[in-house]
């Protein structure tokens, strides 16, 4: 899990682009807090470098969060077998969160695809052959028997009265 995270070639589960982001969410949450927290104490001590660095720690933790986030987003579209570009969608305020459940949700395309192995290591379905039905139009005229099947005997019936007797 979580093999070269800033690349854009291959394949996630849905598990490792859940964690992804909350991963990818922390960190840069962190990170930004981080760099404001020195910008408004550099700004607050009058220091004009500490309030650049901060804008810098600030910049620097917002492109990595969307290069990871992209990255990340583009390897679960690759899953599903469909183009990376489509995580533009996800730009599109209510359409890109429902799209963004969608890739959390969709199973990933069973077996290897355009883009790379299963995660997972599933192998490919593959399809039974069909059943085939057939069906035996015959007419009593056509069946020859050589020695007609003898009913079976009836079972014989003792009599209730005798056994009464006999028991007292």
């Amino acid at each position: 899990m979580f093999k070269a995270p800033f690349s854009f070639d291959g394949r996630i589960r849905r598990i490792e682009y859940f964690l992804s982001g909350i991963i990818g969410g922390i960190v840069f949450g962190v990170a930004y807090s981080l760099g404001l927290a020195t910008l408004f104490l550099g700004a607050a001590a009058g220091s004009a470098g500490g309030s650049l660095f901060g804008i810098l720690i600030g910049i620097v933790a917002g492109i990595a969060s969307i290069w990871f986030s992209l990255a990340q987003g583009v390897k679960r579209l690759h899953d599903l077998n469909k183009s990376g570009w489509l995580i533009l969608i996800c730009c599109v305020p209510i359409i890109g969160w429902v799209f963004s459940l969608y890739m959390l949700f969709a199973d990933g395309t069973v077996g290897p695809n355009q883009y790379g192995e299963d995660p997972k290591n599933r192998m490919p379905y593959q399809a039974q052959p069909a059943s085939v039905n057939v069906t035996v139009n015959v007419s009593r005229e056509d069946v020859k028997v050589d020695k007609p099947v003898e009913a079976a005997p009836a079972p014989a019936e003792a009599p209730v009265e005798e056994d009464k007797e006999k028991a007292e």
